[in-house]
């Protein structure tokens, strides 16, 4: 359906014979055990913000968005060049420059930190087994950054982890969200909505991809054309 892999972003129209433009965000916790936010965006207004656990929780949530949604997921969906696995006794992990992807390296270069996959491992992998299942069921998910997203915007992205850090962040993303009135919302919860927005820029044509097509492409905002006129 909707995404990018590694590749070519296949960017649909903006409507589909009609029908409404869903992009599903998804903050996606290293393990089942932990609360994973899902967001959900129709024509870019909050649709349905709530939380999941287990990878079948996850994966009804996309599903049940419908077909020709869009899906983004805050997680390494790929693995270094060089990398066979991200096992620590693996041969692999030895080899130079294979702690990071190009994409993360980027980042670092704009001025957005974020940890090398390496050091995701657990993340990542269950980030490739999300994104796989989910092709599996027609989907293209596109790999999200939620904190490279408010920061290229020019929006609040420190202190989530308190309540009064998410109200500032909530505010400040609920000008380009409507239907953000979430004053409990999780900072995974949030992180969601910040990804089906990323997804809603792209699907408008106002993102960029870092990263290598062979390795792993990662979705932020183009910033000149996402600010313009935004929401």
């Amino acid at each position: 359906m909707r995404g990018v892999r590694g590749g070519q972003a296949r960017r649909p129209a903006d409507r589909d014979g009609g029908r409404a433009i869903v992009c599903v965000g998804i903050d996606l916790a290293g393990v089942e055990h932990r609360e994973t936010g899902v967001a959900i965006l129709r024509d870019g207004r909050l649709a349905r913000l709530t939380s999941a656990g287990t990878d079948d929780e996850v994966l009804a949530l996309a599903t049940q968005a419908g077909p020709g949604s869009t899906v983004a997921i805050n997680a390494p969906l790929t693995r270094p060049l060089g990398r066979c696995c991200l096992d620590d006794d693996c041969p692999c992990r030895h080899d130079p420059g294979t702690r990071s992807r190009q994409l993360e390296r980027e980042l670092a270069r704009m001025g957005v930190p974020t940890l090398a996959t390496a050091l995701l491992k657990v993340l990542a992998r269950r980030g490739a087994r999300v994104a796989a299942a989910l092709r599996d069921r027609g989907f293209e998910p596109l790999e999200v950054y939620p904190f490279a997203t408010l920061r290229l915007l020019g929006l609040p992205c420190q202190g989530k982890r308190t309540s009064r850090g998410r109200r500032r962040i909530s505010r400040a993303v609920r000008a380009l969200v409507p239907g953000l009135r979430h004053p409990r919302a999780s900072e995974h919860q949030l992180d969601a909505v910040v990804c089906a927005l990323t997804a809603r820029l792209w699907r408008e044509g106002r993102t960029r991809a870092v990263g290598l097509p062979e390795e792993g492409l990662m979705i932020i905002p183009d910033v000149p054309r996402a600010s313009h006129e935004i929401g």
